[in-house]
C-alpha cells in the first residue's frame, strides 16, 4: 500500500492536481444537490423527507454509457475487482457469457417457464400485478444459473453473500433512522439474500422463500432492513400491453425505443434551477425582543431598497402590495402542485439509493434499477455523480438480462459497494485494522531492518447518539462517529494543542481528488497556530488520517470511457472530540462565536481561506472550565500560495459553502456559474448569517422542535435562498429570537444592517479585508466580549 497515512508527523505538501475545469472560473460552482444540506441534517433540522428536492437535483444530470460497456465492466469486477482487463478481453468475456446463457433463454424446461412468465408480464395491464411474474422469471433464471460456469468468473457459492433472489416489497415499508429522523420507504421490488428472505417469514409458515418472494411481506412478516437490501427495482407501467417474447433469442443487442430515462435534465445554459420545491411561509415564535432590536429592524425596513439594489434578475423586496402577495401565493400553489403524491420513478429511485448509502459505513457505490414497461435501466451511483446505462429490453433481449442476473449472482459484498475493511459483511460493527507502509525515515529503517508496516486499530461506535450521519447521493458524504483506538491513544501529544479530552472521533468523507487534502491544509494551520494566539487552541486536533487510494470514483469512469473532470476518494481522519457551539447560550455563546471569527480572520491573513462557515463547523471544548471555540472542517479550505502557483487553473475548488449561510453575492447567477471569486467578506457575511440562524433557532442549547424560523431557506436552491434572505432583511423584526439569545440577536441585527447597505449592485464592499472585519463585525460586538480575557480559567 502507498504511504497515504499520517499521524503526528507533518504531512508532505503537494499541489492540487488540475481539476479540469475551465481556466476562466474564479471559483467552482457550489453543489446544488443533496450534498448542500444532507451533511447538516442534525444542525439545520431538516426532516429526511424534506431532502427529496435535493435528491431531485442530483438525479437530473447523469453520465451515460452503453449497455454492453456496463455489462463488461461488471463482469470484470466479478472476475477481479482490483484488476482491469484489456478491452478485447472484456469484450470476449461478455460474448462468452451471452453464449453461455442462450440455452437458458431458448431451451426447454426452465427456459419455457421463464418465457411463460414474461408473456404473462406483457399481457398484464397494470403495474402492481406484474411484479410477481417478473420475479418468477428472474428467480427461475437465477436458479438455472447456479450451475453455469464462465471461464474467469467465480463459481456460484451457496452462501449469504452471493445467493440472492428478487422479492416483492410494495406496499411494505422499510424504515431507517437518520439522527433521530425516521424515514419510511416502500420500493416495489428488492434483491436480498436467500437467508434474509427466509428470516422475515413468520414462525409456523412455509419456508418456501421462492413462493413467498412473489408476495409482499404481510403484517405477520418482519420488514426488510435497508442494511440487507442489495438493490431495488422501481417500476413504471404506462403501457397496458407489451410486445410478446420472440420465438428465439440471439446475442445481438436489441436497441430499446427509449435509450435513457430522464427527469428534468438541465442544460449548461440553464443557470437557474427549475426545482419546483415549495417554500413554506416564515415561522414565528412568541419570544420577546428589545427596543434596540426593534429600532434596528425599523431601519432595515425603512431603507430604500428599490429594484436597483438587486441584481437585474432579482424581484424587488420592497413592501409588496396585496396584488403582489396574491401573485406570490398563486406561484406557491403552482409549485406545490408540481410535487405529485407519487413521485417520478427517477426521484424515487434516488431516495432508495440514498437509504442504501446511509445504511452502510463508507459504502462506495450503489447499483439500482428502473423498469419502464419492458426496459430495465441500470443506474450506478457513487459520490461523484450518477451513471445511467442504456436500457435493456428484458423481454426482447432476454440474454442480456440473464447475463445481468448472472453478474448479480456472482457479485460479492465488495462488488455491491460495501467497503471490505469497514464492512466485510452487512452491519459489521467490530474492530478494524488499517495496515499501511510508513515511508517516514525509510532509509534509516531499511538499514536497521525494521518493519515498515504500521497497524492502527479502530473500533467505531456506529450506534452512538453522537454519530453524525449523511443522507444523500453526491458530495463529501461526511459521517462522524466516536472511535476507540489503542494505537492512536498512545501517540504523543503536540505542544500547541490544548484540548485535554481523551475521547476521539472519526470523520469519513469523500473529498475531490483535485483538491489539496484537508490533512495538508491542517498542517499549515498548525504552523500558524504555534505563533498566533488568535489561532492557538481554536483549531481541531488531527490525530491520524488515511487515504484509501483504491476507492477513487475515477476508476469506473475510466473503465467505461466516460470523460469526467472530477473524481472523489475516501478519507478517514481521527480528531480529538469537540462539541457544537450551538450548545451554548447568552454571553458565553457570543464570546465563543467571536473567538472563532478572530481565528478565521488570523488564518485568512496568513493565506488559509476556510470558505465554509456554517453552524456545524463552529465547535469547541472545555479547558479548565472555559469553553474554547474551534473553527472546524477545513476540507473545503484553500491555501492561497498553492492556488496562485497553479497556472491556468481555477481559483477555488468544489462548492464554496453551505447555501443557507452563504453570502448573498455567492447566491447570484454569476457565482453559481463560477464567475465570482470567493473573498474575505463572503466568509464575514456567513458569520453574520450563522449568528442570526442560531439566535432564532436554538433555545438554551437545544434546536427548537417545532415552529423553527428560516426552515424555508433549506427548501430552495441558491437563487431561491438569495430571494428568501433578501426578503428576511426587510422583515427581520417579525421573527423573534429565543430568550436565551436576545442580547446576541441585537449584535446580529446591527451586522445585518451592514449586509443590507451593501447588497445592491451599485454599492461596493470595501476592498480592504481589515476594513470589512471592523465595519461588518468588530464594531458591532460589545466591548466586554472583544476585550474579554481569553486566557483559560485557572
Amino acid at each position: 500500500m502507498a504511504n497515504n497515512a499520517g499521524a503526528t508527523a507533518p504531512v508532505t505538501n503537494t499541489p492540487p492536481r488540475n481539476s479540469g475545469l475551465p481556466a476562466d472560473l474564479k471559483s467552482t460552482p457550489h453543489a446544488v444537490g443533496s450534498a448542500v444540506v444532507s451533511e447538516h441534517i442534525d444542525t439545520v433540522g431538516v426532516n429526511v423527507s424534506d431532502v427529496r428536492p435535493w435528491i431531485a437535483r442530483d438525479v437530473r444530470n447523469f453520465k451515460q454509457c452503453g449497455a454492453d460497456e456496463m455489462l463488461q465492466r461488471l463482469l470484470e469486477m466479478c472476475a477481479d475487482p482490483d484488476q482491469s482487463l484489456p478491452p478485447s478481453q472484456k469484450s470476449t468475456l461478455l460474448d462468452t457469457s451471452l453464449e453461455a446463457v442462450l440455452p437458458l433463454c431458448n431451451g426447454t424446461g426452465v427456459a419455457q417457464k421463464i418465457k411463460q412468465h414474461l408473456t404473462k408480464f406483457c399481457n398484464i395491464e397494470s403495474e402492481t400485478p406484474s411484479y410477481s411474474d417478473f420475479i418468477e422469471a428472474a428467480n427461475r433464471a437465477l436458479r438455472g444459473l447456479e450451475k453455469m460456469n464462465v471461464p474467469g468468473i467465480p463459481a456460484f457459492q451457496d452462501n449469504d453473500e452471493t445467493n440472492v433472489l428478487f422479492h416483492v416489497n410494495d406496499p411494505s415499508f422499510i424504515h431507517q433512522e437518520h439522527q433521530g429522523e425516521k424515514s419510511s420507504r416502500k420500493p416495489d421490488v428488492v434483491v436480498v439474500s436467500h437467508q434474509t428472505a427466509a428470516d422475515i417469514i413468520p414462525e409456523g409458515k412455509s419456508k418456501d422463500v421462492y413462493r413467498s418472494a412473489c408476495k409482499a411481506p404481510t403484517k405477520d412478516h418482519e420488514n426488510f432492513q435497508w442494511v440487507d437490501v442489495r438493490t431495488t427495482f422501481e417500476f413504471k407501467r404506462p403501457k397496458p400491453r407489451l410486445p410478446l417474447p420472440p420465438s428465439a433469442y440471439t446475442k445481438d443487442y436489441v436497441t430499446p425505443n427509449v435509450l435513457y430515462i430522464e427527469y428534468m435534465k438541465e442544460t449548461d445554459a440553464s443557470a437557474q434551477s427549475t426545482d419546483p420545491t415549495p417554500a413554506t411561509g416564515t415561522a414565528h415564535t412568541s419570544h420577546g425582543t428589545s427596543n434596540e432590536v426593534q429600532n434596528i429592524a425599523d431601519r432595515l425596513r425603512s431603507s430604500k431598497r428599490g429594484s436597483d439594489h438587486l441584481g437585474s434578475n432579482e424581484p424587488s423586496t420592497s413592501k409588496r402590495s396585496r396584488l403582489d402577495e396574491e401573485r406570490q401565493s398563486k406561484q406557491e400553489e403552482r409549485r406545490n402542485k408540481k410535487w405529485p403524491t407519487k413521485h417520478h420513478p427517477v426521484i424515487q429511485n434516488g431516495l432508495y439509493v440514498a437509504e442504501m448509502f446511509a445504511a452502510h459505513t463508507a459504502r462506495q457505490h450503489v447499483i439500482s434499477f428502473l423498469v419502464n414497461n419492458d426496459i430495465i435501466y441500470l443506474w450506478w451511483f457513487d459520490r461523484q455523480h450518477a451513471i445511467q446505462c442504456a436500457g435493456i429490453n428484458f423481454v426482447q433481449d432476454l440474454p442480456r438480462f440473464v447475463v445481468l442476473l448472472f453478474i448479480m449472482q456472482r457479485m460479492g459484498y465488495k462488488q455491491w459497494g460495501l467497503h471490505p475493511l469497514f464492512e466485510p459483511e452487512p452491519g459489521y460493527e467490530g474492530e478494524i485494522i488499517v495496515e499501511y507502509e510508513d515511508d517516514t525515515n525509510k532509509d534509516d529503517r531499511d538499514k536497521k531492518g525494521q518493519d515498515k508496516r504500521k497497524r492502527v486499530d479502530l473500533t467505531l461506535d456506529l450506534r452512538s447518539e453522537k454519530r453524525t450521519t449523511h443522507f444523500g447521493l453526491q458530495g463529501r458524504a461526511t459521517t462522524v462517529f466516536p472511535v476507540r483506538s489503542k494505537a492512536l491513544s498512545a501517540l504523543p501529544r503536540r505542544s500547541h494543542f490544548l484540548n485535554e479530552s481523551t475521547e476521539l472521533v472519526a470523520k469519513l468523507f469523500w473529498p475531490e481528488e483535485a483538491r489539496q487534502s484537508e490533512p495538508e491544509i491542517l498542517e499549515e494551520v498548525y504552523k500558524i497556530a504555534s505563533a498566533d494566539p488568535d489561532v492557538l487552541g481554536h483549531v481541531p486536533e488531527m490525530v491520524w488520517f488515511y487515504k484509501f487510494e483504491d476507492t477513487s470514483t475515477a476508476i469506473i469512469r475510466k473503465a467505461l470511457g466516460i470523460d469526467d473532470a472530477g473524481s472523489r476518494v475516501l478519507y478517514i481522519i481521527v480528531f480529538r472530540k469537540l462539541v457544537p457551539i450551538t450548545t451554548l447560550s447568552g454571553e458565553e455563546f457570543l464570546r465563543a462565536w467571536w473567538e472563532v471569527v478572530k481565528c478565521h480572520r488570523a488564518l485568512w491573513k496568513r493565506g488559509v481561506h476556510h470558505r465554509d462557515v456554517s453552524p456545524s463547523n463552529l465547535m469547541g471544548y472545555r479547558l479548565r472550565g472555559r469553553f474554547m471555540s474551534v473553527l472546524n472542517d477545513f476540507d473545503l479550505s484553500s491555501l492561497k500560495r498553492f492556488l496562485s502557483s497553479i497556472q491556468d487553473g481555477p481559483r477555488g475548488f468544489e462548492r464554496t459553502g453551505t447555501v443557507p449561510f452563504m453570502s448573498l453575492h455567492l447566491l447570484t447567477r454569476k457565482a453559481i456559474a463560477g464567475q465570482v471569486e470567493h473573498v474575505y467578506y463572503h466568509d464575514a457575511e456567513s458569520f453574520i448569517w450563522v449568528l442570526t440562524w442560531i439566535c432564532l433557532r436554538y433555545e438554551n442549547g437545544e434546536l427548537l422542535r417545532k415552529n423553527r424560523p428560516l426552515d424555508e431557506w433549506l427548501r430552495v436552491d441558491a437563487r431561491g435562498c438569495h430571494e428568501k434572505k433578501m426578503s428576511y432583511l426587510g422583515t427581520a423584526d417579525e421573527i423573534r429570537p429565543t430568550r436565551s439569545h436576545e442580547a446576541n440577536f441585537e449584535v446580529a441585527m446591527r451586522c445585518l444592517e451592514v449586509i443590507l447597505r451593501c447588497s445592491g449592485p451599485f454599492i461596493s464592499v470595501p476592498a480592504d479585508d481589515e476594513v470589512v472585519f471592523k465595519t461588518w463585525l468588530l464594531n458591532h460586538v460589545p466591548q466586554n466580549v472583544t476585550e474579554g480575557n481569553i486566557s483559560v480559567v485557572e
